[in-house]
Formats: structure tokens, sequence, C-alpha cells
């Protein structure tokens, strides 16, 4: 490539790599771009972070903005768009799981120590140990005759076996266990040598090590366990993985916003607290500030600072149980300003509570012996003695205890700093104080759960064993894999998961059901996160933006309603980190950082503090030049390049982490950008992908605590006038282009920055997924309820950033330029004028062409499967009663046709279907008829039939009816502005409007839509999109960095037309010229699934309920139409009281009922002696009596309440006129 190319407004490299989920990478051809010499990399060139104003305008902007196209290609090329879902799976199944076993320990198996049942022997004892986890890739069991045939007793799953046999894409777990069985006896020592006169020996009895099956895990669609990811051709190009297949439906997590657990948390929410948060219950530290009784010495508030570790306690007494021999090494560790008279108060009566409460705390180690009294007293007392809970449970990181007392003191003065006002206290929705859990973390936590409820069935059962002579038997017997299996299972079908720490709760919306209506939609399902509340209604600030959110995730993308602002989306560029696990300390020891001393006396006054993932692991003298060393390394990739490196000069603290969870995005290092010209190294033909920008030091990836340290830049023209501004900006980073500020479906929004926000949060979150488009290309191997596919797809005239760098090169040979990924974009380009036609599209509605219509336009497929399943006895093995068997068949039924059927109870391929027929026919061998019938309103013609079985012992049919829609009355489409509307007449091409050069609109639009819904975008579209018909050479429509109105203008005048894209147009029924002018162009058009031939209603007589009689509720169970208070008043002032009493009580639940005019109350319908023998009629019990009974229409349900408050004991008397 040349600079030439580069240079090119829409240009990019020929890799030849497919657009996957990070497989493969575009490569950049840079070559002959600068004449250069031999660049030393290893210099410390980058120490600077300043603004090179020569560097960057010898480069020029316009190469600059293309190679942020390039670079921007280069990412998505890179990482993709799910790759966080995928990544943090692959994550899981290499050190995460493995880690969940390793965390369960040594399993102490004790026996029952029943008398009765302990035998001649001694008890035996029992211990079970987890060792390495092996995952095997999906596969299922072929069945006894095909092995018996083949010789292969399992098969290959593939995504879409699951999915046509409603099967879990799953994979095996097998753990190495090792079971020990042994028996212990008291046996005699030398005390002289040991110490001890007699010690517990062990006599093993058994001892077994073997691979155990213990579960299954489901295997998430294109991660390494997965066979698609190595497989050289997909199922589906739309397709790029990233859920899971359970029971054949397609479940995806959702990304759920949780606390960060990596820092220390200060609050003042109901009281000042600080709190060391970890997950295991134990290790959680809680320091607060209470009230106390107020002292002589003491001038103020009186506040004394109390911790929670295990149980609550004087500070001051933790820290001479840590070691600290003066209450002036306390103060020194603290390390706070003691000339504030509020820290001297609150100091001075945090030590007269320590005294109140343990008197002689300072002496030997009472204050030791003082603590473990509160730890032994609390509710669930630890086993472990006092020193080995300080050292294993207090800040488990920290070695030394006086280590452990340097971090206590630096708790006790962040919370005072906060108190006092010179620390700010944490904002919890802040997304720094935030972690994204993601497939690792949920199904490590959901793991973890089941693998507890194995353990204690297998404790209790090998208990049983271990009494008396009973033998033991091998681990499989006693573990039992369908706990693991089905429990996951279980969570996945039901979306409730556990909570991250509360034990026996659940919490929804964790799990979801991957929708498809088109690949956006997927995509867009896929990055969604959630902030997980109690109550809906009382949430804080958690539903505004924060300015955390800048760059990270979309602040225009989130749903109305109640959701409103906690399920987001991220961020086009958005990224999920995962794990370091290359060590860090010897690095940082590199940098300049200082050991942590493990003593007291050491004064660190005036040093930084370096915190590693929370952890304080060190300290340094010059914080700048420790930070600028490792940013050094860390863009020489020698550090892990998700390292995120924060200098804090307030509080002369320096915190890295490298955990997972956190949301970063890629920037330009601005320092940098000269190195551009040295990517080559004087070598011809180098190729560079988005990896190596990164290991180069051009592009960095940036977290949320770090970017507050950066000076961005908001594009590349920005860096080229810092000079200009008064004072001069010095930038140390750029973006790469505003757009990827929004989400993907935002920053796919042509001119969405001049819409107003609720238009484009209706298209990014409604319209965009609801679009008809191609939703896969293999229809063939799947079998999904609804489905809809456009005939012809089209993709837009104009094109964004985001677009281009999602697409994939042209194969076209010769032609420059990138093709916009068509599956993200649904609908067709449509001829729109903005007119008034005949008063058919005011309020919203919109006038179409019924020649367009004809030829095609909006004509699209919609696909419905039925499903049923049957018993398979001889995968099962049951031996039922013959008449209860159910199996495939057809037969006479009652409840609907068979005449399209064939013997074996399916329909044949092409059979055209109607409602009310049997679709699928199944029928006991008693002759009950167990048929499906289609649903009410459904039609189509068979296009698929399928009969499977799956694993779970079940025989099972699909049939899919395939119906052609073309457009009609009612159909609701919508631009990409947010202009929807539905459609209100079709006018023949004839009587519509034309220009001179005999140009139709397809769709007219009424004008007033504009002013009220403020969407000039979509008028600057329709510009655009004639002056690039017109071969216009301005093709952009990208959001903030947009052509202005007047180069559009320009370029439309420069092609013979109103500068404001008006036509003079002649009417269509008349041949007259219309007097005023008509604004048209093309605009992209969707078709939404919400069509008028679902939604239709319609019903005379049909069922009603059997309780109340009443009409049943379910369009689908030809239910009655909902008529409420409000409609019932629009009936009554329109006078139609006839039609009234007719629809709501002759055809809805009409009724009979007798009244006794003496006494008002309603008399029963009875048998009765009479002389000559027995009459059946009304009869009022009340007065004994048959005269003066009349009978009343009333609805069923008036006579139903009637009948209950009488069982009550309550009677209803009624008063009758004649009519």
């Amino acid at each position: 490539m040349t600079i030439s190319d580069i240079m090119e407004d829409v240009g990019c490299s020929s890799g030849k790599g497919k657009t996957s989920n990070g497989s493969t990478m575009m490569d950049f051809d840079i070559d002959g771009l600068f004449e250069v010499g031999d660049y030393d990399w290893d210099d410390d060139g980058d120490e600077d972070d300043n603004l090179d104003m020569a560097s960057i305008k010898e480069l020029g902007g316009g190469f600059l903005r293309n190679f942020c196209k390039k670079a921007s290609a280069g990412f998505f090329e890179k990482y993709g768009l799910i790759s966080h879902q995928i990544d943090s799976y692959n994550d899981f199944i290499r050190y995460g799981i493995q880690k969940v076993f390793d965390s369960v320990g040594e399993i102490h198996v004790e026996p029952g120590y029943d008398p009765s049942k302990k035998g001649e022997g001694e008890w035996k004892h029992a211990s079970v140990k987890f060792g390495n986890v092996i995952l095997d890739r999906p596969k299922f069991w072929a069945g006894e005759k095909y092995s018996a045939y083949n010789g292969e007793e399992y098969l290959n799953m593939w995504p879409r076996h699951a999915r046509l046999q409603n099967m879990t894409y799953s994979a095996r777990i097998i753990v190495e266990t090792h079971v020990q069985v042994f028996t212990k006896k008291l046996v005699r020592s030398d005390k002289f040598k040991t110490g001890v006169e007699q010690f517990v020996d062990k006599e093993c009895v058994m001892e077994d090590k073997r691979d155990v099956f213990i579960g299954r895990i489901p295997v998430m669609v294109n991660s390494e366990l997965c066979w698609m990811s190595g497989a050289d051709r997909l199922d589906c190009e739309f397709d790029h993985g990233g859920y899971f297949i359970v029971k054949g439906a397609e479940k995806i997590f959702i990304a759920q916003e949780q606390m960060c657990l990596k820092r220390l948390w200060v609050s003042n929410h109901y009281t000042w607290m600080v709190a060391y948060r970890s997950g295991e219950k134990r290790n959680r530290v809680y320091l607060k500030l209470t009230e106390i009784l107020k002292h002589e010495q003491i001038k103020g508030e009186a506040k004394s600072l109390s911790v929670y570790f295990l149980a609550e306690m004087p500070i001051w007494v933790l820290f001479f149980a840590l070691g600290v021999s003066s209450d002036r090494e306390v103060v020194d560790l603290i390390d706070v300003d003691i000339k504030d008279n509020k820290i001297i108060n609150i100091l001075v009566a945090s030590i007269h509570d320590a005294d109140k409460n343990c008197e002689d705390f300072r002496k030997g180690k009472k204050a030791l012996a003082y603590v473990d009294r509160l730890i032994k007293s609390c509710k669930f007392p630890p086993q472990e003695s006092v020193e080995e809970c300080i050292k294993e449970y207090l800040f488990p990181n920290l070695s030394g205890l006086k280590q452990k007392a340097r971090f206590l003191g630096y708790m006790v003065k962040c919370l005072l700093l906060s108190y006092i006002g010179r620390r700010k206290v944490d904002n919890r929705d802040d997304f720094r104080n935030k972690r994204l859990d993601l497939a690792g973390e949920l199904l490590e936590r959901e793991l973890r759960v089941h693998i507890k409820h194995a353990e204690r069935r297998m404790v209790k059962a090998l208990q049983r064993d271990l009494c008396g002579d009973r033998q033991v038997h091998p681990i499989e017997h006693y573990l039992d894999a369908s706990i693991i299996t089905n429990g996951l299972s279980r969570a996945f079908s039901t979306g409730h998961w556990c909570h991250p720490y509360k034990r026996m709760e659940r919490v929804s919306g964790v799990v979801a059901t991957l929708r498809r209506t088109n690949p956006l939609q997927m995509t867009a399902d896929l990055r969604k996160t959630r902030q997980q509340v109690t109550y809906t209604g009382k949430v804080g600030d958690a539903r505004y933006p924060n300015p955390s959110h800048w760059g990270k995730v979309c602040f225009l993308s989130t749903p109305d309603g109640e959701n409103c602002g906690l399920v987001k989306n991220l961020a086009s560029m958005g990224l999920v980190s995962t794990t370091v696990l290359m060590p860090l300390l010897e690095t940082l020891f590199r940098c300049g950082m200082q050991k942590l001393v493990d003593d007291c006396a050491t004064s660190l006054h005036g040093k930084q503090k370096v915190l590693l993932d929370g952890d304080w692991v060190g300290v340094c003298e010059d914080s700048a030049l420790f930070v600028s060393k490792l940013r050094r390394k860390r863009r020489r990739n020698e550090v892990p390049h998700q390292v995120e490196v924060k200098r804090d000069e307030q509080q002369d603290e320096v915190r890295i982490f490298s955990d997972a969870g956190r949301i970063m995005r890629p920037l330009l290092v601005v320092s940098n950008l000269k190195n551009i010209k040295a990517l080559n190294g004087g070598v011809k033909g180098g190729d560079y992908g988005f990896q190596t920008l990164l290991d180069k030091g051009i592009i960095e990836l940036i977290g949320p605590e770090e970017e507050e340290d950066c000076r961005t830049a908001w594009g590349v023209e920005y860096l080229l006038k810092a000079d200009k501004e008064n004072p001069p900006v010095n930038y140390t980073h750029c973006e790469l282009d505003m757009s990827f500020l929004l989400g993907l479906s935002c920053g796919l929004i042509p001119f969405a920055n001049h819409d107003h926000a609720r238009r484009v949060l209706y298209q990014s979150e409604k319209h965009s997924q609801q679009a008809i488009g191609f939703s896969t290309v293999n229809p063939n191997i799947r079998v999904d309820t609804n489905t809809h596919q456009l005939y012809y797809p089209q993709r837009p005239l104009f094109g964004t950033m985001l677009s281009d760098s999602l697409g994939k090169p042209k194969c076209v040979r010769h032609q420059r330029g990138v093709l916009s990924r068509p599956e993200y974009y649904n609908g067709q380009c449509a001829i729109v004028a903005v007119n008034v036609h005949l008063g058919y599209n005011q309020e919203d509605s919109v006038v179409m062409n019924r020649a367009s219509l004809e030829r095609g336009m909006f004509r699209s497929e919609h696909v419905r499967s039925y499903k049923a399943e049957v018993d398979n006895m001889e995968a099962i093995g049951k031996k039922s009663k013959a008449e209860d068997s159910v199996n495939f068949g057809k037969t006479q039924s009652k409840i609907g046709r068979v005449d399209c059927l064939d013997d074996d109870g399916l329909p044949y391929i092409g059979a055209n279907l109607q409602s009310g027929d049997i679709i699928i026919g199944k029928f006991a061998e008693s002759g009950a008829d167990h048929s499906v019938k289609m649903k009410h309103t459904e039609k189509g013609m068979v296009q698929k039939v399928l009969l499977s079985a799956n694993d779970e012992g079940k025989n099972f049919a699909v049939v899919s009816l395939r119906q052609v829609r073309s457009p009609c009355l009612g159909d609701k489409f919508s631009s990409m502005h947010g202009q929807k509307g539905v459609l209100g007449y079709l006018e023949s091409q004839e009587n519509f409007p034309f220009t001179v050069q005999g140009i139709v609109p397809d769709i007219v639009i009424n004008p007033h839509a504009f002013p009220s819904r403020q969407t000039p975008g979509q008028l600057l579209e329709a510009a655009l999109g004639k002056g690039i018909a017109l071969g216009g050479g301005e093709k952009y429509a990208t959001p903030f960095s947009a052509l202005s109105v007047d180069a559009i203008l320009k370029q439309l005048h420069g092609r013979g037309f109103s500068r404001w894209g008006n036509e003079r147009v002649y009417n269509g029924r008349t041949g007259e010229m219309v007097h005023s002018l008509i604004f048209m162009g093309p605009t992209f058009y969707q078709r939404l699934i919400h069509m008028a031939e679902d939604k239709v209603k319609f019903r005379n007589t049909g069922p009603v309920h059997p309780l109340t009689r009443q009409p049943v509720a379910d369009r689908k169970r030809f239910g009655g139409i909902k008529f409420g208070e409000m409609e019932r008043d629009c009936l009554i002032a329109h006078g139609a009281a006839a039609n009234l009493h007719e629809r709501l009580f002759t055809l809805s639940d009409s009724s009979q009922m007798h009244i006794c005019g003496k006494c008002k109350n309603m008399a029963n319908v009875i048998q009765r002696p009479v002389p000559g023998g027995k009459v059946r009629g009304p009869f009022c019990r009340f007065c004994e009596s048959v005269e003066d009974i009349v009978k009343v229409d009333v609805p069923y349900g008036a006579k139903l309440l009637c009948q209950e408050l009488f069982s009550m004991g309550i009677s209803l008397k009624f008063d009758t006129e004649i009519c």
C-alpha cells in the first residue's frame, strides 16, 4: 500500500482473513509510507507524554484520520464484538474450574459413631481430595445398535445437533479423585524425644486414586471446547458464538455489574465506615465511627473507632494485638495530621473506649487474649486459634503482623480523611468501583454451589458404609454426577442464578434467551450489562449517566420502563479485561518500588503507597517517575496491556489493577504517533495488525480509573489545533473516532448527533432490533419457533466509521474500500417524499406505492414451527401400560381436519394448512386424541418436517410452516431515526406525484412528523443519499464527525438539484404542476415484525372459561376482545346501547336466574315432592312457596358472585321490575 492508498477517503488492505471473533487479524501494510533509518524501540522516546506538534503536522490530518480508520478495523478484526464473552469462558475452563475444585480442599468424613453399628474393628474414617480437572469436548452416546455396528460408542456433538435434537451442548467434567479410608489409634511415644506421651496414628485401610466423571458443564459456542472453534467452515457467517445451547434453546449471559472487591470502600450512608471486602465472609473487615458517651477530655463530637473482624472490638485493642507497642506507634501508622481537632477527638475517644472495654490492654498479651474472647463468643466461632485467625483471615495477602497493622492504619487514615472532607467517599455508580461478572465468574459461582451439594450427599452416603464391617464402594457410588449436570441445566433454563454473597437466595436476569430477529439484535444482546437492584423503585442515581460511562457504555442505548438505566450496552470499542496471570511484583521493583517493611518503627511519611489489586505491596519515592516507567514498559509489551495504572496525587497512592471485569478501551498515545513512521524498521513488506500497534505503544488500552489521568483529544483535528487554543492544550491521548463512544446500534445510525436522544434510543433499542432482515444463512439446520426473513435486503447508500470498521475487504480486484457488513442493516432504500397525501398519512401513518410493493419491496417470509414430543419406550426402558403410550399417527380427530396428514401423523411437504387444521397427529393406544392443532389466525405451507430423538428418551417432531407476507394496511415501518409509523393507505403508482425525471416516491411521510420529534437527521440522510445516488463522493454520515450541512448541500447543488433537496412535482391524478416544492430523497426504511396479520382479533362466539362462562382471554385460543370502562362509555356516547347489550351480555355470559317477589331472595330450581308425584321447578326456600317467582336475565358472573357470597353466609336481595 502506498501513501496515496492510505490517503484515500475509503480504503482498506487486502487482508485475506475472515471476519470472525478474533480468530484472524487484519494486517496493515504501511511499507513505503516514509523513508526512515533504523529505529531503536528500546529508546526512552516515549518518556515524555507531551504533544509534539511538529511530528503531528508532519504526519498530516488526512493520514492520521485514515490511520485511525485502519486501526479501528484492526481492533474489530482482533477482538470482534463478543470477545469478552468467549475470553471469559476460555479463562474459566483453563484456570477457573481447576480453582473451584482446589478450593474444596480435603474432605474429611467422620463415622456416625453409632455404638450399635460399630462392629468388631475400630471406627473407620475417610478423606476425599480432588486433583486435576479434565474437560472433554462435547460428545453424545450413539446407542447400543450403532456402537455394535460401527464400533463407536460416542460421536462428536456439534451445535447444530444440540439445536435440532433439543439437547444440551455440554462437556464431561472428569476429576482426579484420591480416596483414603483409615482408622485412628492412640500410640504411646517417648515424651523425652517427642514432647508428648501419646499421639494419634493413622492406619490406612484402603486407598484409591482414579478419574471420576462428576457431571457435565454447558459449552459456549466458538469457545476452545467447541468443535466450531477449529472448523474450516462455520454454520452461519453471522453467528460468532458466545452463547450456550441448553435443551435446544440458545441461552446467553448478561454481564452483571458488581461492586469491586479489590479496593477499600468508604461510605457515609448510615454511618461513616470503611470496608475491606472479600469474597470470603471471614476475611471482611469493617471500620466505622460510632457514637460514645462524651468524656471530659474530649471537646466537640464524641466519636470513636471500632473495627469488626469476626467480632466487633475497639480499634486500639486490635492494633496492640497485632504487636504495636505504644500509642505513638499507632498514631505514626495512621499517619494523619494530628493538629486537626476532629482527628484528635476521635483518636482520644478511641483510646478511652479501648481502656473502658479492656483494662491494661497495653501490657503483655492482654489485647490478644481480649480479641480471643470476643472471637470465641461470636455466633459462629472459628475452630482455629486467635493467632491462626489473624494470620489466615485478617488481610490474608499480607504476611507479617506489622504489615497487617500498617494496612489497618491505612484504613483508619482513609476513614478519617473522608470524615474531615479531605477525601471523597466512594460512588457506587462509578465504573472504577465496579466489575463486570461474565461467564467465568458466574459459572464459577454456580458450580461451587452444586459441588458443595454433591459433597454433602457424598459424605452422607459414605458415612453409612464406614460403620461396622460394611464394604466401602468406589467413589462413583457416592458421587452423584446428576447433581451438577441437572443443577447447571436448571439454572440456565430458569434464569435463576445463585446470589453473589447470599447463599440461600437466587437472582434473576442473569441468563436470557438469545433473540434472533436479526443479527444486530443477536449481537446487541451479547453486549448488554445489567445492574442488579433489590427494588427498582428506589435505586438512587443508578439510572442516570455517570462521567465514568464515557467511552465504556453507550449513554443512549438503554430500555425504557423499569429497566431504564439499569440495563446498559457496551460502547463499540468497550473491552472487558481478563485476569492477568503474569507476576508483576518483580517488574514493580525494577521500576523503583521499595518493599513494604514488616515493622512499626520505620516511618513512611512522605512516601507514596503502591497498591496492587487492593493489596499494599510497597512504597515509592517519586510516584510520577514510577508510573512513567511502568507505563513505558506496558507500551513496550514488557507488562501486559490490560494492566491499569492510576496515580492519585491527592492521596499519595499508585493503584495498579490486573483483575478481570474492568471495561477498557483503546486510545492513541499522542507522544508515540511519530513511531508510525518507523513501524517497518526499514524492512520492506512488513505487515502489522492491531497487536503490533499495542506492542509498539502507538495505541494502548485505558481503564476507567487511569482515564482520569489522561487528557484526551476528541479527534485528530483537535490535535492539529491544540497549539492554537488559548491556553494551548497538552493532550496525552486521542480518540480513534467520537462515534465509538456510542454502542453498536447507535453507531450505525446516520447523523445520530442531529436527532433527539429519545428517537435515537427508540431506533437503537427497539426498531433496529425489531427490523426484519436475514437472521441466519443456515435455516435448513434450524427449527426456530418464529422467524422472519426479508426477500430483498439492502444496505444503505451512506456509510459510517463503525460500519466500515466492522466491514470486510472487498474481494473484487481493482476496487478500493470496504463492504459494510450487510447483516447489521435490515431494510431497504426507498424514495421518500415529505408531503401530505389525501389525509391518509396523518398521525404517524405512511402511504406506500402499490406498484413498488408488487415488485417485491418489503416482501418478507414468516416461518412458524410447531413442536410435539412423545416418550421413546426403547430408550427409557419403561414398561408402561399399552393404553397409556402415545405415538405419532393419523387418526380421525374431533378437534380439527386431518386431510393433509400422512399415515405417520405428519403433513407432507407443500401441504397448504389453514386455521383449525391438525398439524401433528398424536393418539394413545386407548384411542384418546392428543393431536396438535394450528392456532387461531395462523396458516401457511409446510416447508420442513423433522422427526428426531434426544438423550432424555423423547421422540419429537417439528413442522415448519412458511407464509409469504407483502405489506398490508396496519403493518409497522420505521426509518433509522425513530420515525415509526403504520401503513395507512396503498396508492396506485399512476396517482402518486412524479418529478420531471419521472421518479415516483415509494413512501410518502407527513411533514408534521419532523418538528415535534426533532429528527433532522432523516432529512440530512435523504439529502446525502440523493447526492450519493447521483455519483457524489461524500458518502459518510458518521455521528459527531459527519459532513457539515453546507458540504451536503454543495454536493447536491453540484449535481443540478436544489440545494435544500426540494423538487418540482406534478399531480398524478390531474397532471397539473404542484405549486409547492416537495422534499424527496432516498431513505433507508425498515419493516418491523409488528404486522396486522399477527395482531388482528375477531370473534362472534367461541370457547368460554368453565368457571365464569366468559370468553377466554388469549387471541391464539380464539378468545374475546378486552372491553373496558372507557370503551363502554364510547358506545354509550354513540348511542349504540343495543350493540353494547349484545356484545357484553348476549354473546358473552348471558344466563337466567329466579327471584322471589315476596322476600326478594334468589330462588333455586329443585325437584320437590307434590301430591301425585315429583315436580322440578323454581322454589323459594325462605318463603317455602312457588308463588310470585319471576325469571330474570343476568350475566353469569353476577349469578356466580351471588352464589359465592351465599356460601359465605351473605344473602343478596334483588328488586325486580316488569319491563
